[in-house]
């Protein structure tokens, strides 16, 4: 374990989703949550055929076999109650639902403080929600190609794995130090995936994406993304272009996205992908919040299933199965 690429390697999977450095304390805790799946026998590379939106497809399609009703560009405004219970909701169109259960899958702090509101619980709870942490240093830059990039040293069959940048620990440290003063580093890690060399169905033949989760960039760099998000996207192309020359010359379009950009388009309170972070007092029985840990909130009606409650999130689907399994347990209300 002495050699620094492999400590730069496993220390990636240590910050990936954080606001926190390798030396940080909890990173030992975040690198064994990452790798959950080995305990389950996977390794290496999982990738969906046809781009992550199949599993939503999946699920959806299962779903509706089952009799269940799926609204899209129905966003929920407000979760309604009837005194002490909830009794549904109300989508920005102005149209009410009315409902028994509102099971969430938005972060805890969206759906407490924007959706029903900190003033419907009681003090101490609210107290609780304000507390979550959501920090994120996280930043997904995508990159469409009119090529498939050639990396020195790599066979294009190499270029279907994860591809690491971090050639040691110090590396991710130097990177980490400019977000705690809301700058943007000069030097990213990077976590490189072309998904479409394992998935033609992605592009047009010939044609390749690629995407890098880009470790560490601010929720908000002094003087604001639109002062930084251009040079920024320079940075991280540069970096690649070390590794893979004539990189620039094969980009048809990039798109950065900053944590900014993940909470206003994705609805993710601070652009963190586990809706709260995955810190020793926000997991376990604490997860969200000590008195909301097992799915039921103290609202009679309102349960949570997303990522942010027990085990987290990494698109596992454990917190919604325990949340399906509690709401069947404590039985269906008429």
């Amino acid at each position: 374990f002495d050699n620094p690429l492999l400590q730069g390697a496993v220390s990636v999977d240590a910050v990936l989703g954080t606001a926190m450095g390798p030396r940080s304390p909890n990173t030992v805790f975040t690198y064994l949550h990452r790798l959950v799946g080995a305990s389950y026998g996977y390794q290496g590379v999982s990738q969906v055929t046809g781009g992550m939106g199949m599993i939503g497809q999946a699920l959806a399609g299962s779903a509706q076999n089952e009799g269940v009703d799926i609204r899209t560009t129905a966003k929920v405004a407000n979760i309604n109650l009837d005194g002490s219970c909830v009794e549904g909701v109300t989508l920005e169109s102005g149209e009410r639902i009315t409902a028994p259960l509102v099971i969430s899958n938005v972060d805890p702090v969206t759906t407490f403080t924007s959706l029903l509101g900190l003033q419907n619980i009681e003090t101490g709870m609210a107290r609780r929600v304000s507390q979550i942490r959501n920090n994120s240093g996280t930043a997904k830059l995508h990159i469409a190609l009119n090529d498939l990039p050639q990396f020195t040293g790599l066979t294009d069959e190499q270029l279907g794995h994860r591809l690491i940048i971090a050639p040691d620990m110090n590396y991710i440290e130097r990177a980490f130090n400019p977000i705690k003063y809301r700058e943007c580093c000069s030097a990213p890690v990077l976590d490189i995936s072309i998904s479409s060399v394992n998935d033609s169905t992605l592009t047009s033949p010939g044609k390749h994406v690629l995407s890098a989760l880009v470790q560490y960039a601010p929720y908000s760099p002094v003087g604001g993304w639109h002062q930084h998000k251009q040079a920024f996207t320079n940075v991280v192309i540069d970096l690649i272009s070390q590794y893979a020359p004539g990189l620039r010359t094969q980009i048809v379009a990039s798109e950065l996205c900053t944590p900014a950009d993940l909470e206003q388009d994705y609805g993710m309170t601070g652009g963190q992908w586990h809706h709260g972070e995955l810190t020793m007092d926000q997991v376990l029985m604490m997860r969200p919040f000590p008195g909301c840990s097992q799915y039921a909130s103290a609202v009679d009606g309102l349960f949570l299933c997303g990522a942010g409650t027990h085990p987290g999130g990494n698109i596992m689907g454990l917190a919604g199965s325990n949340a399906a399994a509690e709401v069947i347990k404590r039985g269906n209300p008429t």
